[in-house]
């Protein structure tokens, strides 16, 4: 082998050494991160045990529900994204309620950003937030996580439950579970969502009277409103829920969810301190409020099986760039360095004299 083959065997190995190394180190990274071209719906089903009408006051009860979850970025800049989320649900094809959030969120760690271009704070849904908003980021950790509740406008725990394989997509996932008893609703969320702060007397006696309470609560509520000074009484709201999410760890997809949210209407703190009710323990108080919206679902079989193949094209990319070329870059070039510096060491052949 002549030495100028030698010299071109040792530099094609060098950088094949260091391109591999710049893909682990620079190009890798820059793919863990929330996709610019981000566009994913989906898919849930449940039943909706009461759902209050605030426009006619009537319920609708124990109906199946299908609700959609459609979320894009719209914009970026730099390490942020502006993410738009829709979710509607509906029973038979019709619409029962509608949400739009947009979100500010750091791409590589999913966390909501406080840093973000004035234009952003005036798209529909915009609030400051805090934590995991949309889903878990890349190479989720085996720890508890915060996530961020709008109906109190404040974070939540995602508790690190365990990995477990999840049944019905095979895959090993991490568990989190997240809940809370019933605390207030904050009131910026309770205008959203169109629920009135106070009721006439006697329309809050009907509303009363088409819930499902207990027969001794029900016997105590009309000598408890009896008992309120005025024509209308105010109102407060209060949310409790139970929810478990299943997530790909490497990809941060959320694989899974199972959920139940209840959302109940009650009389204000302050009306309650004037009556025998203000020294309840809050489990009894609870009991004596009216559910306006009570449901529960969990993903379907079709958005599981989408969420598995995301899971697979993003891991399989990463993995292809992070482990399968760079070693494969590194090997071959290793090889032809070696290669190309024995042959240099080579002391070149003597002619023969004539």
């Amino acid at each position: 082998m002549n030495r100028g083959l030698g010299w071109i065997l040792a530099i094609v190995g060098a950088v094949l050494i260091v391109a591999g190394g710049l893909v682990m180190l620079v190009v890798v990274p820059g793919m863990k991160k929330l996709p610019a071209d981000t566009d994913t719906t989906r898919h849930y089903e449940g039943t909706l045990a009461a759902q209050l009408d605030p426009a006619t006051f009537t319920f609708v009860r124990d109906v199946p529900i299908e609700l959609t979850r459609h979320f894009a970025v719209v914009e970026t800049d730099g390490d942020l994204a502006l993410v738009k989320e829709e979710r509607t649900m509906t029973s038979g094809g019709k619409p029962i309620q509608q949400v739009v959030s947009h979100y500010a969120i750091d791409r590589s760690t999913m966390l909501a950003s406080d840093e973000y271009a004035d234009a952003w704070a005036k798209t529909e849904g915009f609030i400051p937030r805090e934590g995991l908003v949309l889903s878990w980021p890349m190479d989720t950790e085996k720890k508890d996580q915060t996530g961020w509740s709008d109906d109190y406008m404040s974070t939540v725990p995602l508790v690190f439950d365990g990995e477990v394989t999840h049944e019905r997509s095979g895959m090993k996932t991490y568990l989190f579970t997240s809940k809370s008893g019933p605390r207030p609703i904050d009131p910026a969320m309770v205008a959203a969502m169109g629920l009135p702060t106070e009721l006439p007397r006697k329309q809050l006696e009907a509303m009363v009277a088409q819930a499902n309470l207990s027969p001794l609560v029900a016997s105590m509520l009309p000598k408890l409103l009896a008992s309120i000074p005025g024509d209308t009484v105010p109102l407060a709201y209060y949310y409790a829920y139970e929810g478990k999410y299943w997530i790909d760890p490497a990809t941060g997809i959320i694989v899974d969810t199972e959920k139940h949210e209840v959302r109940k209407a009650g009389i204000a703190d302050e009306v309650l301190a004037e009556t025998p009710l203000a020294n309840l323990p809050e489990e009894q108080k609870d009991q004596a409020r009216v559910a306006v919206s009570d449901f529960t679902y969990t993903a379907t079989d079709q958005s599981v099986d989408d969420a598995r193949a995301d899971a697979e094209d993003a891991g399989g990319k990463i993995r292809l760039y992070g482990t399968v070329l760079p070693g494969v870059a590194v090997i071959v070039g290793a090889g032809l360095l070696v290669i190309g510096v024995i042959s240099l060491m080579r002391k070149p052949k003597a002619t023969a004299a004539t």
